[in-house]
């Protein structure tokens, strides 16, 4: 049996604007992710979000609060003999912020990233947003007064 992945996320803002990594399906299809990704062993969540936001977006950053919770299942098994450590996740979304305005250089982008845009947080729940639990429900998240649990979710498509 796989380890579940722990996965740190940013929803990282900047002068109200929301940053999103842009990518693409393997069919073309765009979707978006929020900067983050898997914690390393003895790297705690926090030094993994500001790790994997400078890997993937050249900014450096600074988690404010917990901000959400939630579970990922891929189904698909195909992906789950390809990634099997992708497969089963748990992301900790943390509410970060910018703290230098100079962008170094992205060292390694996510998968199937072609780029990042800044989106107000309106913008983002109508987008199609992964985790699948976050759309239409950024704001409460922005907004909440402390973490929301998202929940799980089962999923079959093969994109990430």
């Amino acid at each position: 049996m796989e380890a579940i992945r722990n996965s740190a996320k940013a929803l990282l803002l900047r002068d109200d604007m929301l940053l999103l990594n842009r990518c693409l399906t393997s069919s073309g299809e765009e979707y978006f992710d929020l900067p983050g990704g898997g914690q390393h062993a003895y790297e705690t969540m926090e030094e993994a979000v500001i790790r994997e936001v400078m890997e993937e977006t050249g900014l450096i950053v600074e988690p404010v609060r917990f901000a959400a919770l939630c579970e990922e299942i891929f189904t698909d098994q195909d992906m789950r003999r390809k990634y099997p450590e992708y497969c089963h996740r748990t992301l900790h979304i943390f509410l970060a912020r910018v703290t230098s305005n100079t962008a170094g250089e992205k060292t390694e982008t996510d998968f199937q990233q072609t780029g990042s845009v800044w989106v107000t947080p309106e913008e983002a729940e109508s987008m199609p947003i992964v985790p699948l639990q976050l759309r239409g429900r950024v704001r409460e998240v922005l907004e909440a007064a402390g973490p929301v649990y998202l929940g799980s979710v089962r999923r079959d498509e093969v994109c990430m």
